[in-house]
């Protein structure tokens, strides 16, 4: 899940991430199709409502249904019953309220929590900084820009990262050999 920049101009006062983008109708009922931008829609699939911003509208919506279909999440939107209507969200950004979604275990983290954080190796040598995650069908990935300016992905697995301490905004990893 992303933050983006500017959107509490759209939405004031919340607190909202990213979470995907509608890719389409789904269906004869007026559903849409949402690309989630993390594997696991698991969370958000429980939500009751969504925000979406598209190139000329901003709006929240409540939502009816919501389930897995495979790599998408397919939504039933309150005042959405076309698939005309359907069709004009597609493209639009799709977040939610950082307030409205469930506290996690604690091994596991958002992904906007992680961009920003340092990473460091067991000797406590910086290695760079999460600028991103991006899905992937074992696992996710850690954009990291590396400290000699190589962009470089890292596996979001037990075996990479020893340590994720989101609060101190430091991650301790062992990237695999030639890294």
């Amino acid at each position: 899940m992303e933050e983006v920049p500017g959107v509490e101009n759209r939405f004031p006062g919340l607190k909202l991430l990213e979470v995907g983008r509608v890719t389409g109708p789904h269906g004869v009922h007026g559903k849409i199709r949402v690309r989630m931008h993390s594997g696991d829609s698991g969370g958000v699939l429980q939500l009751s409502r969504l925000w979406l911003s598209g190139p000329d509208f901003e709006r929240e919506y409540l939502v009816a249904e919501a389930r897995p279909s495979g790599a998408f999440a397919v939504f039933s939107l309150k005042g959405i019953s076309t698939p005309e209507e359907a069709s004009a969200l597609a493209g639009a950004h799709v977040f939610v309220s950082r307030d409205d979604l469930p506290e996690l275990p604690e091994d596991e983290f958002y992904w906007t929590d992680a961009v920003g954080c340092t990473v460091v190796d067991a000797a406590g040598e910086i290695i760079g900084e999460v600028t991103g995650m991006a899905p992937g069908p074992a696992h996710d990935w850690l954009v990291i820009a590396r400290n000699d300016g190589v962009e470089a992905y890292l596996p979001v697995a037990a075996a990479f990262l020893q340590k994720v301490d989101i609060p101190a905004r430091r991650i301790v990893a062992s990237p695999p050999e030639g890294w």
